[in-house]
């Protein structure tokens, strides 16, 4: 299965994760509005479609407090991992080093 977007991961995550994990995951602090407040931020970056433009050689490097990073994508901290994966933390620190992010 090809997953394009985190709407289709949240659908595989309730799928495989027993109910009390996911609830754990899928949820936010007291009255969610945080959790409400970044779904409507991320909901309003729209991204410009290029049409028959050579993509072969994109370079996403960029510099972010002074790391050079292979793309401006960063991991932000998160706990409990292990309730999904036997490796949790250790896992997501291993797989951003091999992706070339922090």
């Amino acid at each position: 299965m090809e997953v394009t977007n985190v709407t289709e991961y949240q659908a595989i995550a309730k799928e495989k994760l027993p109910k009390m994990v996911y609830d754990y995951y899928a949820s936010g602090a007291e009255d969610q509005w945080t959790l409400e407040e970044n779904r409507n931020a991320f909901s309003r970056i729209l991204f410009r479609p290029r049409i028959l433009i050579d993509v072969s050689k994109i370079d996403m490097t960029t510099t972010i407090l002074g790391f050079k990073l292979s793309m401006p994508i960063m991991i932000a901290p998160t706990a409990m991992q292990k309730m999904a994966h036997p490796d949790g933390e250790y896992a997501t620190a291993r797989a951003a080093s091999a992706a070339g992010t922090i």
